[in-house]
């Protein structure tokens, strides 16, 4: 009797978080195929500043890789989707790769890239992993608040923990306004499947909502200001 009281009690296991995987949740090939263009355009410009940054070709390559894929492995871990995207497909990594290869490559020729060509890119490709962070939090049934959170976790956090590595503040938190035109397009994703609107047009209002203050900020010079003078 007195073992059986000293004895730990056996706790059960906490069921793993599923995410709701129908046949509406499935990521269509085109949102794929965008997806990895987003990552090759993130990955390049990431190691485009390591390579600026006087980083060797680990280094480049290292910068690149999380600031194409840093936001969206942190999203799958507080999803507790493992194992992560990033690393469950050679697709994502290998994309990641090429870019920042492009970049050690052609670092000379590509340099001097007009911000009338960057913007746009950048733009579109911010949309896009802040709709896929917001749809992918919501099927792994996070609450609305913290699906947009997530979703814009993915479109910039990669770019902070770069600019982490390379040892500036990050751009986002400081005079980027990208943070901003993430969150306004995970926020309209997630309103507009609460709504009960189809995930091609949440998709769409969302890159949409996310391009236009993203290329505005950058247009008409738009930023927070900071607290201190």
């Amino acid at each position: 009797m007195i073992g059986s009281l000293l004895e730990p009690v056996a706790r059960s296991a906490r069921p793993a978080v599923r995410p709701v995987m129908s046949s509406a949740s499935r990521r269509p090939s085109w949102l794929v195929v965008a997806d990895l263009v987003a990552v090759l355009l993130f990955a390049f410009e990431g190691a485009m500043l390591g390579v600026a940054a006087g980083l060797d070709v680990i280094g480049v390559l290292t910068v690149g890789f999380i600031s194409s894929l840093g936001g969206g492995l942190v999203r799958d871990l507080l999803c507790h989707a493992t194992p992560p995207a990033a690393l469950s497909s050679v697709a994502y990594p290998a994309t990641a790769f090429l870019g920042g290869a492009i970049a050690i490559a052609g670092y000379q020729v590509l340099t001097p890239v007009p911000l009338e060509v960057r913007a746009p890119l950048d733009a579109a490709a911010l949309g896009l992993f802040c709709v896929v962070g917001a749809m992918k939090a919501l099927d792994y049934r996070m609450r609305s608040v913290a699906a947009v959170l997530l979703g814009a976790m993915s479109a910039i956090g990669g770019g902070v923990i770069r600019d982490v590595l390379l040892g500036t503040v990050p751009t986002a938190l400081r005079t980027d306004a990208c943070a901003v035109a993430a969150l306004s397009g995970a926020c309209v994703t997630v309103v507009a499947l609460r709504c009960g609107g189809s995930r091609g047009l949440a998709a769409t209002l969302g890159v949409a909502t996310c391009v236009v203050v993203s290329l505005l900020s950058a247009i008409a010079g738009w930023h927070l200001a900071p607290v201190a003078g």
